[in-house]
């Protein structure tokens, strides 16, 4: 069951409508237990617990025993969730995002819960510099993995600020593999241009550049033009040699954190006779762990006609974000650069840009008249926002000056239940919904939609009898388009589990016991469990109800056998 425990009236989306009035006589059942340290086994004494059913939430206290009992409900699907100082405000058996659902009704035990509380992980410390002095106002990002994408893949889960001590602090944290990136700025930086590029930056009288800066001192000392690079626990500034902060439930880590300052980078840029005379901006950013784009201090000054400088970058591979004002119309581009080898950019010798044009065929082939945008994200970064065309009222757009690369083709309109069911282009390489767009190219895309999604619920069983807490996971046989199109759920108190929002197409069907610790998005994780999964086909507006069985981990029995003696 999905765990929006701030967002209860979802669960009535979950196929599990809220019942018909009963009579007293009926609403006769109980949902009750006790409440534990996940760690000690000992009761936690006066927790907060919860239940609600169709958007009604019901509260209790624990006793000291840790016991809690709800009365005279209704047969149902309940979402139970628990909290207590100290401990993590949780759903029952909660996995990532996801949880048990309690159900009550005929021959359904629902007052033996066993509510395993987990206390919770802080990670803490301080950052400071080579002198041993506190960084204030450092921006510390904590990463961890989203196991409903399956990947592995390290994404922000929170950020602070350090304090006038270089002090910060993670709390609420559930166990798990964390890791750490600071950006910060030194307080004594003076980042400075070249005397040339203050000459012709406005410095001198000049209003011909345009000119932006970030504590600039044109007098500064150059020894004062220092930069810190992105910084990674336990101190060093390659993200493959950062170190993972493994947590267990109610773990206290210290991480201290050293920043070193380093001589600031510079770069030119040369743009078009075009561009030349135009407004443009300059900015810069660095990718970390591919998911995050961390925004760079920087300064940036007219050298001559169509020629920058920017100064103040770290050293290290980052991303220049070009932006012209041409007749009031902004256009922007990326470039990949490495202030380590590279002193000048040609931008006016990049690569040409492509046009895209096309049509949206609503189902039926018959484009009606239709309202929303189009998208084209970029999947090599995260620098650029997505380009965005509004669609004309017969289906059309145009997307003037794309720059070659990858993009993924997303279509928002005022109806939610179309999908994206086929993409077809002329001069673009299609893999599933992304398109490949070379240099100079013509793109003539066309954009299939579908309508209806399919809709899967069933019961997981082990040894024949209904299992709770096991996840269910729905993948395209294809293996194409694994984190969008893949369904995930965990199966509740009765053994069911719902899958909505499904795309037509051919799937495979698994549910893995302890299984939430998988990157099972990577062919070679999956591969495993392919082979005892069962395929499904689902049809447009098709709603399927299976029966499947719990696979375990490879080891598992081992490790319980192991676990027993």
């Amino acid at each position: 069951m999905t765990a929006l425990l701030l967002f209860l009236e979802l669960f009535s989306t979950l196929g599990q409508a809220s019942p018909q009035p009963q009579t007293r006589a009926q609403a006769a059942y109980r949902i009750g237990g006790v409440v534990v340290d996940d760690i000690t086994n000992a009761p936690v004494a006066r927790a907060q617990v919860s239940i609600s059913l169709g958007g009604e939430q019901t509260n209790t206290v624990a006793g000291d025993d840790g016991r809690f009992a709800f009365e005279g409900l209704a047969a149902g699907k309940y979402v139970l969730s628990a909290a207590a100082p100290g401990y993590l405000h949780e759903g029952f058996k909660q996995h990532g995002g996801f949880f048990v659902g309690i159900a009550t009704g005929k021959d359904q035990d629902s007052e033996h819960l066993i509510f395993r509380l987990h206390p919770e992980a802080v990670i803490y410390g301080r950052v400071t510099n080579e002198r041993g002095e506190a960084v204030r106002a450092a921006q510390v990002a904590l990463f961890s993995s989203d196991p409903m994408k399956g990947s592995g893949e390290r994404f922000v889960s929170s950020q602070v600020q350090t304090n006038d001590l270089g002090e910060y602090r993670f709390a609420h944290l559930n166990a798990g593999k964390y890791y750490l990136a600071v950006q910060a700025r030194p307080w004594y930086a003076q980042s400075q241009l070249s005397s040339q590029t203050r000459q012709n930056s406005g410095f001198g009288g000049s209003a011909a550049g345009s000119f932006a800066v970030s504590g600039i001192s044109v007098d500064s000392d150059p020894i004062l033009d220092v930069a810190y690079p992105i910084t990674f626990y336990p101190g060093v500034t390659d993200e493959q040699a950062s170190a993972a902060l493994i947590l267990n439930a109610g773990d206290k880590e210290e991480a201290n954190i050293t920043l070193q300052a380093v001589p600031a980078a510079r770069l030119h840029v040369r743009v078009s006779p075009a561009d030349a005379g135009t407004s443009f901006g300059v900015g810069a950013s660095q990718r970390v762990f591919g998911t995050f784009t961390s925004v760079l201090n920087l300064v940036f000054g007219q050298v001559a006609p169509g020629e920058y400088e920017v100064a103040g970058l770290p050293p290290g591979e980052l991303s220049l974000v070009l932006t012209t004002n041409r007749e009031n119309e902004w256009t922007s581009r990326s470039i990949e650069a490495d202030t380590r080898s590279e002193g000048v950019i040609d931008a006016s010798a990049l690569q040409a840009t492509a046009n895209v044009s096309g049509r949206i065929l609503l189902p039926g082939g018959d484009p009606g008249a239709i309202a929303g945008n189009v998208h084209l994200a970029n999947t090599a970064t995260t620098t650029l926002p997505p380009a965005t065309v509004p669609l004309r009222k017969d289906g059309t757009f145009s997307f003037p000056e794309i720059q070659p690369g990858t993009y993924k083709v997303q279509v928002n309109l005022s109806s939610n239940d179309c999908y994206i069911q086929h993409v077809s282009a002329k001069e673009a390489k299609v893999s599933g919904r992304a398109i490949t767009i070379a240099a100079g190219s013509e793109v003539d895309l066309t954009v299939t939609l579908g309508q209806g999604r399919g809709h899967v619920t069933g019961i997981v069983q082990s040894e024949g009898k209904p299992a709770s807490g096991v996840m269910v996971l729905l993948v395209p046989e294809s293996g194409l388009e694994m984190e969008e199109d893949s369904r995930m759920d965990e199966s509740d108190s009765d053994g069911t589990f719902n899958l909505a929002g499904i795309l037509p197409g051919e799937y495979v069907l698994m549910a893995i016991e302890d299984g939430w610790d998988l990157e099972w998005a990577k062919p070679e994780v999956l591969r495993a469990y392919l082979s005892a999964g069962q395929k499904i086909a689902i049809a447009a507006s098709q709603s399927i109800k299976v029966t499947v069985t719990a696979q375990e981990k490879p080891g598992r029995a081992e490790r319980s056998r192991n676990s027993v003696l």
